[in-house]
């Protein structure tokens, strides 16, 4: 199989104390090749894992862009060997590279919106229905951009001016569903980081050449999103709605979505085969991430599960977060809560009361913050919630500084009794 990468020897080092870079190139099992960079760097400053050199070397920008430009250049090479029935063989390459030319490239001829189709069409199978929404709205995002584009939507011109652009239109330009013009920066970073995907994806299938993509940054901020306390949850959950079934309905999967913390992918497909009374645990395999979960049946569960014989109500997630916010207001949550986020360079505050900003993301990061509070190890509730790092666990934590604080003095209390 024909594959070239970086590549550095390890604990292999020069007089200088440095070790030399190349790209490898491998024919087939037995033909293979070492095409020198004619840059070295120290065995501090080489990710050995991502094959890459590490920002923290001094000569990261001029040996980063070198490296692209070579894989590039052997990715073109094989590209149009390949295009024109040319078998690439070791000898082949070295001599194209010797040549320093230019080629016509499947690249420049491969539709991007096209093999985008194709690339949504492939995930239908594999994802949950709220990813092909994401993949969706990138498509949607792109043909807009076309007007606006200094250069033709292509792969070739994947390039850091059309990045740039393409962000600038996100934020100031693009339209949302509800008619506001310009996209939150958390927005804004989910359809380039989904470009970054639908891109690698076309390249590890040999669709087209190596592409760099790190220049393309996928902004990220954090948001004030808020979760509900147990407290709040007790009033919601005392409601009386048996006049209005439909938002009674909404009401009690919520409430179960609250002290399970799941996804409402997976909250609103949960039947009677995930649950055990007996053992009172649920047994679920997470859709987004394909990740297995054995979650507690506690609180109010138990008793909303008998209620519905185990086959909690179906509805349309729309459906579920419009009816959300009329409990939220029924239950009198009409705190002030403020929202500064940003689109582009531009800091915008806005002012919601508590309720209207009730969604299914609510459940979970009440789930994990309120179990975080009540002095639930962090690691085993991860297990719980399924969270595959740290990192992501926290943003779902939603403690302010007298509420750690706090946690910390009760923990404190429980050591030294």
């Amino acid at each position: 199989m024909k594959r070239f990468y970086p590549f550095v020897k390890a604990n292999y080092n020069t007089k200088t104390g440095e070790i030399p870079i190349y790209v490898r190139y491998n024919y087939n099992r037995v033909k293979r090749t070492f095409i020198p960079l004619n840059q070295f760097v120290a065995n501090e400053h080489w990710d050995f894992k991502k094959k890459w050199v590490k920002k923290s070397c001094p000569d990261f920008e001029k040996i980063d862009k070198e490296l692209v430009s070579l894989m590039t250049r052997v990715g073109n090479i094989i590209t149009y060997a390949s295009d024109n029935n040319i078998e690439p063989t070791v000898e082949y390459i070295l001599i194209e590279l010797a040549k320093n030319k230019e080629y016509d490239t499947i690249t420049s001829r491969t539709d991007l919106f096209l093999q985008l189709d194709k690339y949504i069409e492939d995930k239908k199978t594999k994802v949950v229905s709220d990813v092909i929404k994401d993949y969706n709205s990138l498509k949607k995002h792109l043909t807009g951009f076309k007007e606006h584009s200094s250069q033709p939507i292509t792969f070739r011109n994947l390039n850091i001016v059309l990045y740039n652009e393409f962000v600038d239109y996100l934020c100031y330009t693009a339209k949302q569903k509800n008619g506001t013009i310009g996209l939150k920066n958390n927005t804004v970073g989910k359809q380039i980081k989904n470009l970054k995907a639908f891109v690698r994806d076309r390249i590890e299938k040999k669709v087209i050449p190596f592409i760099d993509m790190k220049p393309f940054k996928t902004i990220k901020e954090d948001v004030d999103h808020i979760h509900l306390t147990e407290n709040e949850l007790k009033v919601i959950y005392d409601l009386n709605l048996s006049e209005q079934p439909e938002l009674e309905q909404i009401r009690d999967l919520f409430i179960v979505g609250c002290f399970t913390g799941l996804r409402y992918s997976d909250l609103s497909t949960l039947t009677s085969a995930n649950i055990d009374m007996v053992s009172g645990m649920i047994q679920t395999t997470q859709k987004k991430v394909h990740k297995s979960v054995t979650i507690p049946i506690i609180d109010y569960v138990p008793d909303l599960l008998s209620k519905y014989n185990l086959e909690l109500p179906k509805m349309h997630l729309n459906d579920f977060n419009k009816g959300l916010k009329d409990i939220g207001e029924l239950a009198g949550l009409k705190q002030k809560h403020e929202i500064v986020h940003k689109k582009g360079t531009k800091q915008v505050k806005e002012v919601f009361m508590k309720y209207e900003l009730m969604t299914s993301h609510t459940c979970r990061r009440s789930f994990c913050t309120n179990m975080y509070l009540a002095g639930f190890p962090s690691e085993e509730l991860m297990k719980i919630s399924g969270h595959k790092s740290v990192k992501a666990f926290l943003t779902y934590i939603k403690v302010d500084n007298f509420q750690a604080a706090n946690r910390l003095k009760e923990l404190r209390k429980k050591m030294v009794a």
